[in-house]
């Protein structure tokens, strides 16, 4: 027999699972993936957790563990028999997913219907050592690591991430040679948390940049305002002296990105995006880089990148959707 803590462990962490995953049913790309499966009895890549959704509805009789509209897993008949299909096809429709923050794992989901965003701050892992950790602090938006240390060093930086680099530093140290180690030194702290019915607000920082000759911290702000459909991020930057500041965004491929004064409008047939500063009135500029969504493999996507310098003040933009679609 097994301990019904353990049983309890298993639920609630088939419970984080079902928070995190995105309205398209896929997992948010945050860290490092090794795309291993226990029970490989259909190839998944390793941001479809649906399947395992499927066969931990069945198991605990949990029907907000079922996906909206999810289909039947092979994987479910092979477990859990003609009996789990049964079960799988009488679970009653689940109500929606409310916004959910999650300290320990240092993960807030912000959604209404089909809008998503997913904040991370999460430190390095490991007691500060880092290992399977990216520089991807206060990010919303990564690649999984690789056999190619050059790429795995490149994948991780804070350059691939949808956040803040300052004066060309990572927010946290790394060595190209040590793949599997990354410095401590960004200590995310989230500094509010709330969700309303028309309203979702996150304030969190980073210490990454106190290591520069000239200390800063960075400060950002996101508000979801669930009625317009918008959210606002403001970046705050806390210290002294002269800086360069590159405030990326990042986009899944094979989207068309066009890009006006202030602005960057990415659209797909589920909908359209437009991603605006408030503040700078130069163009963003496009960077070819890459996402993946396995080990090993990577696919070309693009990069909305705004460049500024001056002292710390604060940055703010804002994202506008149509329909959400996977976009961001």
């Amino acid at each position: 027999n097994v301990d019904e803590k353990y049983w309890s462990k298993l639920r609630l962490m088939l419970r984080y699972m079902r928070a995190f995953m995105r309205p398209d049913g896929l997992a948010p790309l945050i860290g490092d993936s090794d795309s291993g499966q226990v029970l490989p009895i259909s190839r998944r890549s390793a941001d479809e957790h649906s399947h395992v959704l499927a066969i931990g509805s069945v198991f605990f009789r949990d029907p907000n563990l079922k996906l909206p509209d999810a289909s039947l897993p092979e994987e479910l008949l092979w477990t859990l028999g003609a009996e789990g299909v049964e079960a799988f096809n009488g679970l009653e429709e689940a109500a929606p997913l409310p916004s959910e923050g999650f300290p320990d794992a240092g993960i807030y989901v912000m959604r209404d219907g089909d809008r998503y965003l997913c904040i991370n701050t999460s430190d390095a892992g490991l007691n500060g050592r880092g290992s399977h950790g990216h520089n991807d602090a206060l990010s919303i938006g990564t690649y999984v690591y690789s056999a190619d240390l050059k790429q795995r060093h490149q994948f991780r930086s804070t350059a691939f991430h949808s956040t803040v680099m300052i004066d060309g530093q990572e927010q946290s140290t790394t060595v190209e040679t040590m793949p599997f180690v990354i410095g401590d030194e960004a200590k995310p702290r989230v500094l509010e948390w709330s969700v309303t019915a028309e309203f979702d607000r996150i304030v969190a920082e980073h210490y990454g940049y106190r290591r520069l000759a000239a200390p800063v911290v960075h400060r950002r702000a996101i508000t979801f305002n669930k009625r317009q459909k918008e959210w606002l991020i403001e970046d705050e930057f806390v210290g002294e002296g002269e800086h360069e500041y590159e405030v990326r965004f990042h986009f899944a491929p094979r989207l068309k990105i066009s890009i006006a004064a202030g602005s960057v409008t990415v659209e797909d047939r589920g909908g359209r995006l437009v991603l605006s500063s408030l503040d700078l009135t130069e163009p963003a500029e496009l960077e070819t880089q890459a996402t993946s969504r396995d080990y090993g493999q990577k696919t070309e996507s693009v990069t909305a990148c705004w460049r500024t310098s001056g002292r710390p003040g604060k940055l703010a933009w804002r994202i506008q959707v149509a329909q959400m679609s996977d976009m961001l």
